[in-house]
């Protein structure tokens, strides 16, 4: 019986140990800027600090992973409101975009808010949201809504600010007459439906 409980006390001590050390290596992660998060295995959206050929640096920007490849959709931009780190504020916008592609996601524009009368939103149209657009992120106040947006879908363009879509050919280009970026070129073909 005294071999039994202590072969039982060495593996609580042991996993004990383990515990620990896990905590710690995540406790350091964290420490570090990334955010680990659970994904699903068919989640189309993630968060990846990548480099900001712009301004230098490097920004948390959401990914999108079709069938053939993961590509940059959203950066990360000074001027989203909230008391949010970019990487919890990209960690967000990912988790509502793979709620929205699941509703049928269409485009994205801007629009003012009742809740927040000095602050416009961006906003995702579905399929299941009809005239309805439902909030995927507020803006500062006084924030220039067209600028905000085209500064973050800028990884969605090319060089020459017309969008790409899967296959490569080209889609709308945001204007301020047309301030909306459609998505359904740019989604995988079983987003679409």
């Amino acid at each position: 019986m005294s071999n039994n409980k202590g072969f039982n006390i060495a593996n609580l001590a042991i996993g004990i140990i383990s515990v620990s050390i896990g905590v710690a290596t995540l406790a350091l992660a964290v420490k570090a800027g990334w955010i680990p998060v659970m994904f699903g295995k068919n989640d189309r959206f993630s968060c990846e600090l990548r480099p900001d050929t712009a301004k230098g640096g490097e920004v948390w920007t959401v990914m999108y992973r079709n069938e053939k490849r993961k590509q940059p959709w959203l950066k990360m931009v000074t001027t989203l409101g909230g008391n949010w780190t970019p990487s919890e504020r990209c960690q967000e916008i990912a988790r509502k975009l793979e709620l929205y592609r699941e509703d049928g996601l269409i485009k994205l524009t801007y629009r003012t808010d009742p809740a927040t009368p000095s602050q416009d939103v961006i906003c995702a149209y579905t399929k299941e949201s009809g005239d309805e657009c439902p909030l995927l992120i507020t803006l500062k106040p006084g924030t220039n809504s067209y600028e905000t947006l085209r500064e973050m879908t800028a990884a969605l363009a090319g060089g020459d600010g017309v969008y790409q879509s899967s296959n490569g050919a080209s889609t709308d280009t945001l204007s301020p007459t047309s301030p909306e970026v459609n998505l359904g070129s740019l989604l995988a073909e079983e987003d679409r439906k």
